[in-house]
């Protein structure tokens, strides 16, 4: 009669959920007890304190997928972790704070965060390394799991510095990431930890690896970016050094950039012709041009007059 009562068990508790089946595998996966719980609204972070292998505070969202329901759905779900290093009794707060605000970010705009993906801060986390982004790849532990509730990918952020975020835009975000967590045990998100790129050994990696492959970045947003058609572009200083990191990464590579605000964009395309007008201007990334934009443009406010191409361009200081 064992059947009769494991079926009647299962209809009073009901169906498993979506986040029954994540609460059961992170248990499974790290051994790790009760997790100490974090209240966003319907997003909840819940943190564990995992010894293996080695000690640290383990972050993850509940919420984003469809944790609550029964119900199957198509497609890859979403949760997101974070790891820390265990330095104090309680779990920190902001790495909760953290993935809730990446959580909200996805619910607003509809855009899901994936492996390879990177998010820039407004500004750094507290600490002698300057967390000032992250960037993204599927958790090497929890990985992916296929409940009955449908498909959850468990993606992982590693928070960077400002160096390491530019050099992983110069090459390849989830490449980067490998590199890192060879150098930082697990990835673990210390503000306190030293800078990556500061190694020597290191650096020759991840730049002899961005001089052979170019960057896989194809476009970025710019905080401020306007055309028109005597060919004036006006953008800001972090814009201008995607700009030029596209020209030495990308265009030299053959690839395409475009840099975009809203319904306005500039884009710097191989084989592309010249266009102007007052929603975008392309620039057709010829070795003279790209040149020229390599030995005389810079990110410092100012105003830039290119002879290779009808254009200037002005970097606007944003703080003014």
């Amino acid at each position: 009669m064992g059947w009769l009562r494991q079926m009647a068990s299962r209809a009073r508790k009901g169906p498993q959920t979506g986040g029954d089946a994540i609460v059961a595998h992170i248990t499974a996966a790290t051994g790790a007890g009760e997790p100490f719980t974090f209240g966003f609204g319907d997003v909840e972070v819940l943190a564990y304190r995992v010894d293996d292998p080695l000690p640290h505070v383990l972050y993850v969202t509940l919420g984003l997928s469809r944790a609550r329901s029964a119900v199957p759905v198509a497609g890859t779900q979403t949760e997101l972790t974070m790891r820390v290093p265990a330095l104090t009794p309680v779990p920190y707060a902001w790495p909760a704070e953290q993935l809730a605000a990446m959580a909200r970010q996805v619910r607003a705009s509809g855009n899901e965060i994936a492996p390879g993906h990177y998010l820039r801060l407004g500004a750094p986390l507290a600490g002698a390394a300057g967390i000032c982004g992250f960037t993204f790849v599927t958790d090497p532990v929890l990985g992916i799991i296929d409940p009955p509730t449908g498909v959850v990918r468990f993606t992982y952020a590693v928070g960077v510095t400002t160096a390491e975020l530019e050099a992983a835009l110069a090459w390849d975000p989830l490449k980067f990431t490998g590199v890192l967590g060879d150098a930082v045990a697990l990835g673990l998100t210390g503000p306190e930890r030293g800078d990556i790129m500061a190694d020597p050994r290191v650096r020759a990696r991840v730049e002899g690896s961005a001089g052979r492959e170019g960057s896989s970045i194809s476009a970025e947003l710019a905080h401020c970016l306007s055309t028109s058609p005597s060919g004036r572009i006006d953008i800001d200083p972090r814009a201008a050094r995607a700009l030029l990191r596209a020209a030495r990464y990308r265009a030299c590579f053959g690839k395409p950039f475009a840099l975009v605000r809203g319904e306005t964009w500039l884009r710097l395309a191989p084989g592309a012709p010249f266009e102007a007008d007052d929603a975008h201007v392309q620039l057709p990334a010829t070795p003279e041009l790209v040149n020229e934009l390599l030995a005389t443009f810079d990110d410092a406010p100012g105003t830039y007059r290119l002879r290779s191409a009808p254009v200037v361009i002005h970097v606007v200081d944003m703080s003014r």
